[in-house]
């Protein structure tokens, strides 16, 4: 599987801020088309964000993901609500035993060093502490902690789903 490499995320990211209002639109009009269960999971949980810029961030990040994704493959195969609930519930237990007595960056460091997509996890948990701007975050800890492990699982999905697809080949017609 190719790794989506942060000269990748920046060429997406200047793309996404060259484009229109309606190019934007359609963009996501095929997201919604084509994962429909991952953004009405995200963008559900965006609505009870306290923050309206959260909610934006929350957009921007979910736009670069997948915007990532479809340039490793065209037609990614959809996830479907069940996947993304157990895959979920397992990474959020996952976090919640690492982190159980509070956050730690050397541990935080070492997931995102060892995770499938680390430039791209390591991309969203920089948009969601504001890392670089002396502005804090849109984010309460718990939304941070909560939009983290969504992206996680978003990214560790969409990464299985774009894997090296298995096919049969019928040795009779060769």
């Amino acid at each position: 599987m190719t790794r989506i490499t942060e000269d990748a995320i920046d060429s997406i990211n200047h793309r996404i801020q060259h484009m229109d209002e309606d190019q934007i639109g359609k963009v996501w009009d095929e997201f919604a088309k084509e994962q429909p269960a991952l953004v009405g999971y995200v963008l559900g949980e965006s609505r009870e964000l306290k923050v309206a810029d959260a909610r934006e961030d929350v957009a921007y990040i979910l736009t670069i993901i997948l915007l990532s994704f479809r340039e490793l493959q065209q037609h990614i195969p959809a996830v479907t609500e069940e996947e993304f609930e157990k895959s979920f519930n397992a990474e959020f237990e996952e976090m919640e035993e690492v982190f159980h007595d509070g956050f730690d960056e050397t541990d935080a460091m070492e997931i995102m060093d060892s995770f499938c997509q680390p430039e791209l996890l390591q991309f969203v948990a920089a948009i969601i502490y504001n890392e670089g701007d002396d502005e804090s975050s849109n984010f309460t800890e718990e939304e941070a902690g909560l939009f983290i492990v969504i992206f996680k699982t978003v990214i560790a999905l969409l990464h299985e789903k774009t894997g090296p697809q298995v096919r049969y080949i019928d040795p009779r017609k060769q």
